[in-house]
């Protein structure tokens, strides 16, 4: 069972995330910080999220980096008056550039940089305590409409 977050440990401007499955709500809580570009989605990085090292683990890590990449793809589709849909991603890629240590704020920075009809192109940096420890993409596919 994930930790609870005390709001005080989470930056400014984020807001609990509402959104996610029961595989997501299990890894969380997460947080989510909605601008006009970027959308960030983000946690206080525990112990259950790390490997051996204590530093967060790599599937995680590339957890984090779905999680955050298909939400930029929603949010930007809703920006733009697209009706909801699921998203699936299509690929992934992960660049891990530096390690992340738990009890860090461990947050994917993702934009869309291109929004497709039945594709969406993500990208975006994993950040812990605002330094980058790899680097994210994403291609989305949408697929049939939201209930």
């Amino acid at each position: 069972m994930p930790h609870a977050i005390h709001p005080e440990a989470v930056p400014e401007g984020f807001v609990p995330a509402t959104h996610g499955g029961p595989y997501a709500k299990g890894l969380g809580p997460f947080w989510v910080k909605r601008g006009d570009q970027r959308v960030s989605v983000g946690l206080r990085l525990q112990h259950t999220h790390c490997n051996s090292a204590g530093g967060a683990h790599g599937g995680f890590v590339a957890t984090l980096a779905d999680l955050g990449l298909i939400h930029a793809a929603s949010v930007m589709r809703e920006r733009d008056g697209l009706p909801r849909h699921h998203l699936t991603t299509v690929t992934l890629t992960v660049d891990y550039v530096a390690p992340a240590k738990e009890g860090c704020w461990l947050e994917v920075e993702a934009e869309v940089s291109r929004l497709g009809r039945n594709l969406c192109f993500t990208e975006g940096a994993v950040l812990a305590d605002g330094r980058r420890v790899a680097r994210v993409s994403a291609v989305i596919a949408v697929l049939g409409p939201r209930a």
